[in-house]
């Protein structure tokens, strides 16, 4: 029989590496697929998966190991996705990618900011969350159908895929993305082509990304990107955190990320923040281990991190090697999950200066609208609110009639 206290540190390493490979084997298809529609070439995509998993295992490492508390960290799955919906496959170039770059720098900032002037935090949480939502999951909708379309069209290639995910939704549903993944790396491996390969390299790489600013992207990519990720990451990681009676200390949280993001930004990295729905992987008291030394689990989520960045390059010859079916229906499968939660906080509060606001927000982000080369993330919102404020003043209006008309019978 193993000694408590060895007990205990299997069980914290077993959580941790859990919380590590559901975090990124659950989401990465997303990012390379926001990489390629932002015109990254395969080298590219490597250095920035590589840029963003250190990014996270280092930042979990300094959070865990300086507060005593299970703060992990990932990537803004919900930005990679809205990114990834907002940019048709095709339609980007190397400059694009250099602007995204910058707008990736520019969020790093604004989460930097966020740390150190609190309003601000408070300024984005008063942002309705069903609005936010219904964003993301506009964006989000044409990705999610491309599995079933690809069924109809390829069955040969999306219909093993797709019968993997659903037997592993039935028998362990957190691990259905990584058994999705299997079950591509195994179609790919029918379909391979040794000459794919060639002058292919799959050591682990840095390349260095120079950074430009345009409005366009400032206004499309970087302000999104910063609600999303506060809106559906931070804000919520935050309240799991509390939930589980741990303390986050906000400013080294947001500045940390921030910087950190900034810097994976030079080497074609995404946006971090505070994991959300995985953080409870290691802060919750399902794995057995001790409130007190779950932080160790945290940290070995960001050793976790730290080895798969490594193997990215290889990853990424894999998913390069596949049909673009394999690929698209392994990627919409990965977003249904992030799709659903998004639905659901849109239309959860059935109040009718909510729901039509969210409505109006979704139509407004699934048509790809583009004005002034301002593009549907902003006239989504913008859209949203303004159909809410009109809401919320004729409400606000008919409460003061019914309440005048009582004033007057009494």
């Amino acid at each position: 029989m193993p000694k408590p206290g060895a007990s205990q540190g299997v069980l914290s390493v077993i959580a941790g590496i859990t919380t590590g490979l559901v975090g990124f084997l659950g989401s990465f298809v997303i990012v390379i697929a926001m990489m390629q529609n932002l015109g990254a070439t395969d080298g590219q995509i490597s250095s920035g998966l590589l840029a963003v998993c250190f990014a996270i295992g280092l930042t979990t490492y300094f959070l865990a190991y300086t507060t005593k508390a299970p703060i992990t960290i990932a990537w803004s799955t919900p930005g990679a996705a809205l990114i990834a919906g907002a940019f048709a496959a095709g339609e980007g170039d190397s400059e694009l990618f250099s602007h995204a770059m910058g707008a990736f720098m520019l969020t790093g900032v604004l989460l930097i900011a966020t740390g150190l002037i609190r309003p601000l935090a408070d300024l984005v949480s008063k942002i309705p969350g069903e609005i936010a939502q219904a964003m993301l999951a506009g964006f989000l909708l044409s990705y999610c159908t491309k599995p079933f379309l690809n069924l109809a069209a390829e069955p040969l290639l999306a219909g093993p895929i797709v019968g993997v995910w659903l037997i592993a939704l039935w028998k362990a549903p957190r691990w259905a993305i990584p058994a999705a993944f299997v079950a591509s790396c195994l179609v790919i491996a029918f379909t391979f082509n040794a000459a794919d390969l060639e002058d292919v390299n799959i050591l682990p790489h840095l390349e260095f990304v120079m950074p430009s600013i345009s409005i366009a992207a400032v206004v499309n990519i970087s302000l999104p990107l910063y609600l999303v990720t506060m809106a559906s990451q931070n804000l919520p990681g935050l309240a799991i955190l509390k939930a589980y009676d741990y303390k986050l200390p906000w400013k080294r949280a947001m500045v940390s990320t921030g910087f950190m993001s900034s810097v994976a930004a030079l080497f074609g990295g995404l946006t971090i923040n505070l994991a959300a729905i995985s953080a409870a992987l290691s802060a919750g008291s399902e794995s057995g281990v001790k409130r007190l030394r779950r932080w160790r689990s945290a940290m070995w989520s960001g050793n976790t991190y730290l080895i798969i960045g490594l193997l990215c390059s290889f990853i990424v010859v894999i998913i390069s090697a596949a049909p673009v079916e394999v690929f698209s229906t392994l990627a919409g499968l990965a977003l249904i999950g992030t799709f659903s939660g998004s639905v659901a906080g849109a239309w959860k509060n059935p109040a009718e200066h909510s729901r039509l606001p969210a409505a109006i927000t979704f139509v407004i982000a699934a048509s790809g609208l583009t004005i002034f080369g301002i593009g549907a993330a902003v006239w989504s919102i913008a859209g949203g609110l303004i159909v809410r404020g009109i809401l919320l003043a004729r409400k606000h209006s008919q409460d003061d009639k019914i309440a005048q008309e009582h004033a007057d019978h009494q």
